[in-house]
């Protein structure tokens, strides 16, 4: 057996170990799971989660109206709310 033969099959051995029985199609979905999240966790600081649920609580479509009357109910729920420190 050839030494480039023997590193092929000693990588490939090494990645198998390194996966611990994963697929790629397991990593793949682990990896698009962990996006969707950061991307929920950014919309919701962002305020865009919040808006979709005004929009939808208001049965109403996105509109500046619809935007100008959110900023005000959530202005107002925000000023309610106790400062810290």
């Amino acid at each position: 057996m050839s030494s480039s033969t023997e590193k092929a099959g000693s990588n490939a051995k090494r990645t198998a170990e390194c996966c611990s029985g994963r697929t790629r199609a397991s990593i793949s979905t682990w990896f698009t799971g962990l996006i969707r999240l950061l991307l929920s966790t950014v919309r919701e600081i962002f305020d865009e989660s919040a808006y979709a649920r005004f929009l939808a609580r208001h049965s109403i479509s996105s509109c500046p109206d619809a935007y100008a009357a959110f900023l005000r109910e959530h202005g107002t729920a925000k000023a309610r709310r106790p400062k810290c420190c």
